[in-house]
């Protein structure tokens, strides 16, 4: 994206320290960790670091289900909105 780590921390609103951190040791809290994915722009791929519980019925499966095929439509749209003309 072209940020230097000092920018990238400061749009994260994190300090170069944690930035540095992160990046090197991949410590970090998950506070920190959510506002470097939203300062890259990367906040959608945070959501395959914490699965889904299984489903307790057949209603249950079925409400994931739906839920997983609105999210990705919706991730559908804003690629397509993002692609140049």
């Amino acid at each position: 994206m072209g940020f230097t780590q000092v920018d990238a921390a400061a749009r994260a609103g994190i300090s170069y320290r944690t930035w540095r951190r992160l990046e090197t040791e991949g410590k970090a809290s998950i506070e920190d960790l959510v506002r470097a994915a939203v300062a890259l722009r990367c906040e959608q791929d945070l959501s395959g670091l914490f699965p889904a519980p299984p489903a307790t019925s057949m209603d249950a499966l079925l409400r994931q289900q739906k839920a997983a095929e609105a999210r990705r439509s919706k991730a559908r749209l804003r690629a397509t909105a993002a692609k140049p003309s």
